[in-house]
């Protein structure tokens, strides 16, 4: 429901096995998209199913820390039929030259811009365009910040799994359309995306 809150990290230093109430949730049909670590100077962006995204400060001023029983606050409106797809972390330590919003739609189509085309706003708006979407290109099933060396995990319906660069995709405007990142059988669709984490070992030759 476009819901966030930031919590202290020494909150969840427990030893119980079952686990901490994190988030209180308001309404029954809502759920958990996303958790990551952030500091006060880094940036929130938030990306909706249907291509809006909205870039915040994780400051105190604009996001104070709540306890973890507590359900946040507005990050994102929406409008009708659409709702949040996706969280990412804009590190403020590295150029947004080098920093991306790689976004992803089921029907295999990719695209990637410089996070400094996303300005930042306050939170609790609508938004603006992170791709343009169609029906022959498909749905948004995930948007990350990537940066120019990162490599990407499309996990298809089928169950395969598809590993690519990000450099294989060239940098376009916010309101574009992507370009075919997954081939997929007609069958077939991209379930999810995820960063691909560096290996040591495999560097290690």
């Amino acid at each position: 429901r476009g819901l966030v809150k930031k919590t202290e990290l020494t909150a969840y230093d427990s030893p119980r096995q079952a686990g901490l109430i994190a988030i209180n949730f308001r309404d029954e049909d809502d759920e958990l998209i996303g958790a990551i670590t952030c500091n006060a100077d880094d940036h929130v962006l938030l990306i909706s199913r249907k291509g809006q995204a909205i870039r915040f400060q994780a400051s105190d001023d604009e996001l104070r820390p709540m306890g973890r029983a507590t359900s946040g606050v507005t990050g994102m409106r929406f409008r009708d039929g659409d709702e949040l797809l996706s969280m990412a972390i804009v590190a403020r330590g590295v150029s947004e030259d080098d920093q991306f919003v790689f976004t992803v739609t089921d029907g295999g189509f990719a695209k990637r811009t410089a996070v400094s085309e996303y300005r930042v706003q306050g939170r609790g708006g609508l938004g603006i365009k992170a791709m343009r979407l169609n029906e022959d290109r498909g749905r948004l099933v995930g948007g990350l910040v990537v940066g120019e060396n990162d490599e990407v995990m499309a996990i298809k319906t089928s169950g395969q799994i598809v590993r690519s660069s990000v450099a294989g995709v060239p940098a376009k405007g916010r309101d574009t359309m992507g370009v075919k990142f997954v081939g997929l059988n007609p069958e077939d669709a991209v379930a999810v995306i995820a960063l691909y984490p560096e290996s040591k070992d495999e560097t290690e030759v």
